[in-house]
């Protein structure tokens, strides 16, 4: 095999909370994350030379691209040269909490593992994947889990119930390093289990409920409030930010009623789709 490539599914946060930040400087985490129907591509080839190659502008130094960084762990890992081409079809947008650049990172773990044989478990590529990004892991196995300490100690959770996502960012993108800065001059506030609860239930209701970012209480940004609100007017059972933002999600019991509410909101933002839950991370969708 000469190039394979992979689907990436995006992720969003149907709860974010903090509830404390730790001496070493990152912040605990309690996070009920769920993949989702939208994704970007990898595609990975062997090359001459380790290249990323995105429709996208490129970041000012491409080692810190995260697609660069996941390939060259992962030669590492294997004992290998990383003489690796890697495309990325961009469709999950940048700066909206929807881990893009985590899902990229997952997808080249992915593909260059199946390039060489599959010589690493998924357990071996979350450790690099961890290395990575905090996301990685779950964009890595996916489905719906409950994330704490700093996001990478994953623990599945029952499926979310059957349902659809309008996932809609406004005109402008939030740093994660930024957000997290506010929250540090913020309360610190603990997790509750109401989400995990209306999940062993399969009540889809009760999820709606219980969605909530403790990121979109602190950001305290017009145009994401605006959008919740719009979706909830629109019959979501509930909507909020997802990640440290921009992008928000709301909750449809059918495709019908996610369609209408994408409707309602397009004029609001700058980016939106219709998305299911997605039972997974990254999936092989061509091998040549």
């Amino acid at each position: 095999m000469k190039k394979i490539t992979v689907a990436a599914p995006a992720k969003v946060n149907l709860t974010l909370h903090i509830p404390a930040r730790l001496e070493n400087g990152y912040h605990a985490v309690e996070m009920v994350m769920q993949t989702v129907s939208l994704f970007d591509r990898v595609t990975a080839e062997t090359g001459d030379r380790l290249q990323i190659v995105a429709d996208i502008p490129p970041t000012e130094n491409e080692a810190d691209n995260t697609a660069h960084r996941a390939a060259t762990l992962f030669a590492d890992a294997v004992g290998v040269l990383p003489h690796f081409r890697i495309t990325l079809q961009k469709h999950i947008p940048m700066q909206a909490g929807l881990a893009g650049g985590s899902a990229d990172a997952a997808g080249t773990l992915v593909a260059l593992n199946r390039l060489h044989g599959s010589p690493l478990t998924t357990d071996a590529l979350c450790a690099i994947g961890e290395k990575v990004g905090a996301d990685v892991p779950f964009c890595l196995r996916g489905g719906t889990m409950l994330a704490t300490g700093i996001g990478t100690t994953l623990s599945p959770l029952p499926p979310l119930p059957d349902c659809f996502l309008v996932i809609a960012k406004p005109g402008f993108g939030i740093s994660t390093a930024a957000a997290y800065a506010e929250v540090d001059n913020a309360p610190f506030l603990p997790a509750t289990d109401t989400m995990q609860k209306a999940l062993q239930t399969g009540d889809l209701a009760a999820v709606g409920a219980a969605m909530e970012n403790r990121f979109a209480q602190v950001l305290c940004k017009a145009d994401v409030d605006r959008l919740c609100d719009a979706l909830r007017k629109a019959g979501a059972l509930g909507a909020c930010m997802t990640g440290s933002g921009s992008a928000v999600i709301g909750l449809f019991e059918t495709k019908t009623a996610a369609l209408a509410a994408l409707s309602t909101v397009k004029s609001l933002c700058a980016f939106s789709v219709v998305a299911a839950p997605f039972d997974g991370g990254p999936k092989i969708i061509e091998e040549l």
